[in-house]
């Protein structure tokens, strides 16, 4: 063969080999160097599955930055769907049974017998071992819908339809319930490779130490840590607090279109659901590969899981705490002394602490009350209980005021009588500070003899006097005088009958007068307008809207919108999300009356608390108070039963009486007279001023958001 030939065939052969060995080098510079992260991120879209992160709920805290409501970290039990979901059904049904054996055995059942695991599965057993549906109309609806069952289907059919979706024929129907309640749960979920389940929340270690030894056989299955929601104290204002809890059926649709999975958590009631926008975080996504075993090679974040933010409520956590010791000992006290018709009877109350210039509730209690730690257990017995423990009284009670109303009354008469001075006679329209009315006892009014009496003899009666002794004759008289319109006028600038702007689904509240009975096409009569003056009649103001009325009267005049939270911070207190609410007040009126008008009638309040109806309670006191007792009738009712009730027993105050800072209303159902109702508001008073754990705070920093030691070193 010619050699050149073959030279030559060589040479091209070696740029040939060459060539191709190029061609890789460059298509693997290509794939690792120049278009790595490309083709890095496209491999891993096709090996990766994207998990939510949960993220923290905010914090809810008191105004000086003490826990309310608050987040630990604890284990959670969590399947992945990208593995679990490749295992054949025999073995995710012995998966899901042997957890349900482990968490029975290692962390024991919840007080009402149910499993410490998810299972909203609404089917038992009788004794009969019949299969029957429980009283959870709506879980029962839930699993009809999910399994395509009509509504009439039995629980026998949803058994039998459930065996053969989750292949479960052939076991004991004990065990075949366990896992069938969990595999329901997690379709509802909508249980997928984006959205893990949360089997479990809150286990022990010793839990977690056993599945992650067993790893290899629970494939798919995790254990997180996750953040576990927790009350600092949970009889601590519960009303207003709030929990959290799973999404009903009825809520899941809406919800859903804002990102909810059905197994999350939302607030129910209190600051948790009002601010559920707020406290919510934005949970995270993490991209998650596994290896041809399962095993977890690769995790990065997409987007990092964002905390909710931090609540600050204008509570202060030991005045609250006074207040509901307070009124909860008042009440008992009051039942285990004395007859029905004097207290014996007594059974709720409520109690609202208000600071005067700025509105922001600093207590507000309702007797009786629940714990947040036991609330799912105690549901069904405290939802029957006569005496309602679920009713938020201090915001959605609705009490006749009593003669807490007359010093409204006073100061529409007071001014009335100022605006018309240049009238011939300025007394039918009102009175001067110094017109003495005499009281007999009783009054008798014109055109129809009708009879109205008074509590006492009180003889000449002037305007302080008349509210230091509580003198319903001098009341009625001043109505004739300035009518039922005029009175209004000044009760809705007050905010009586008006919502105080506190949310949580307040009460607004009914102002007597013509424009409510023509509400309820009822006429309006000249002895109504005589009730009315004395707070009988159609009055009805929630204890929170009181409070507001009084803090109207003793800051001079000017009625602000009322708000339980104060500010609210991102989760690390860092910035602001909401300015703090004692700089951006929002008024709702001016007080159409003068200061010096407002003077007298406070100077009549002072005489109350000194000398008057409450002076054995705040008699050498050590500060001045200006209040106002109230005693009102709402015995009508039970006079129709042939019943004996008492009365209801309402007190107000405000101090210091020459520079207001608090006010403070108290209602006691069936308590009796006003006046045993005015220890509540000094309890509060000495908490307020005199206790070395809150003295000196009005001024914290920052708005009071600071910790509990830089709390003590402001307060000195």
């Amino acid at each position: 063969m010619d050699t050149k030939l073959v030279y030559k065939r060589c040479i091209v052969l070696v740029c040939l080999v060459f060539g191709v060995i190029m061609a890789y080098v460059i298509k693997l510079a290509d794939f690792q160097i120049v278009n790595y992260r490309v083709y890095a991120d496209s491999a891993l879209s096709y090996t990766a599955s994207s998990v939510k992160v949960t993220a923290a709920r905010g914090e809810i805290l008191d105004r000086y930055g003490r826990t309310i409501a608050s987040n630990r970290m604890g284990y959670a039990i969590v399947l992945q769907a990208s593995e679990f979901n490749r295992l054949e059904n025999p073995k995710r049904n012995e998966i899901i049974y042997r957890l349900t054996r482990i968490v029975d055995e290692n962390e024991g059942r919840n007080e009402d017998g149910s499993p410490k695991w998810e299972d909203s599965c609404p089917l038992v057993q009788d004794e009969q071992g019949r299969w029957t549906f429980t009283d959870n109309a709506s879980a029962v609806r839930k699993m009809e819908t999910m399994l395509e069952l009509q509504s009439y289907a039995t629980a026998q059919n949803c058994f039998d339809e459930m065996a053969s979706r989750y292949e479960t024929e052939g076991l004991a129907p004990s065990v075949a319930r366990r896992i069938m309640g969990v595999r329901l749960e997690m379709e509802l979920y909508g249980f997928n490779s984006s959205t893990p389940f949360t089997f479990a929340k809150d286990i022990s270690q010793q839990t977690m130490q056993i599945i992650s030894e067993n790893s290899e056989f629970f494939r798919g299955v995790t254990v997180e840590i996750v953040p576990i929601r927790e009350y600092t104290e949970g009889t601590l204002a519960p009303h207003l607090i709030g929990l959290t809890g799973k999404i009903y059926a009825e809520e899941f649709e809406n919800l859903r279109k804002k990102g909810y999975g059905y197994n999350d958590v939302v607030g129910k009631f209190g600051v948790e659901k009002e601010y559920e926008d707020q406290l919510r975080g934005q949970n995270g996504i993490k991209k998650v590969r596994h290896d041809d075993k399962g095993n977890v090679i690769y995790t990065e974040y997409t987007r990092e899981p964002k905390a909710g933010n931090t609540v600050v409520m204008t509570l202060d956590s030991d005045l609250q705490r006074a207040a509901q010791e307070s009124i909860g000992n008042l009440i008992k006290s009051q039942q285990a002394a004395g007859i029905v018709g004097s207290g014996a009877d007594a059974n709720a109350g409520a109690v609202v602490a208000m600071n005067v210039n700025t509105f922001e509730v600093l207590a507000a209690a309702t007797y009786p009350s629940f714990n947040l730690s036991t609330y799912l257990k105690d549901y069904n017995d405290l939802s029957k209980n006569g005496d309602n423990p679920l009713f938020n009284r201090a915001i959605n009670g609705q009490y006749a005021p009593g003669s807490t109303f007359k010093p409204a009354m006073a100061l529409c008469a007071l001014q009335e009588y100022e605006n018309n001075k240049d009238q011939d006679n300025p007394s039918e329209y009102g009175i001067d500070r110094n017109e003495q009315i005499h009281c007999n006892g009783f009054l008798i009014l014109e055109g129809n003899n009708k009879r109205f009496d008074c509590d006492g003899l009180h003889g000449d009666v002037n305007v302080t006097k008349a509210i230091s002794v509580s003198c319903n004759i001098f009341f009625y008289t001043i109505a004739q005088r300035v009518g039922i319109d005029n009175m209004n006028s000044y009760c809705k600038q007050l905010g009586l009958g008006s919502k105080t702007g506190v949310g949580f689904g307040e009460a607004t509240g009914i102002l007597a007068g013509r424009e409510e009975r023509t509400k309820r096409n009822m006429l309006w009569f000249d002895g109504d307008t005589l009730q009315a003056a004395i707070g009988q009649s159609d009055n009805r103001f929630t204890p929170m809207q009181i409070c507001a009325y009084l803090s109207t009267l003793a800051n001079g005049g000017t009625r602000y919108s009322a708000t339980l939270i104060k500010t609210i911070k991102s989760y690390d207190m860092s910035e602001t999300v909401v300015p703090d609410a004692e700089n951006n007040k929002t008024v709702l009126a001016k007080l159409e009356a003068s200061q010096t008008m407002m003077d007298i009638v406070k100077e009549g309040m002072k005489s109350v608390t000194e000398d008057g109806t409450a002076s054995d309670t705040f008699e050498n006191y050590q500060i001045k108070i200006g209040g106002k007792t109230g005693t009102a009738d709402t015995s009508q009712s039970a006079r129709k039963e042939n019943k004996v009730e008492s009365p209801n027993a309402v007190f107000i105050a405000f101090a210091p009486y020459e520079n207001p800072e608090i006010a403070v209303a108290v209602i006691g159902e069936k308590c009796g007279h006003g006046k045993v109702m005015a220890q509540v508001a000094r309890d509060i008073f000495d908490e307020y001023f005199f206790s070395t754990k809150t003295a000196g705070y009005t001024n914290v920093p920052d708005g009071g958001i600071v910790n509990w030691d830089e709390a003590d070193a402001v307060a000195g």
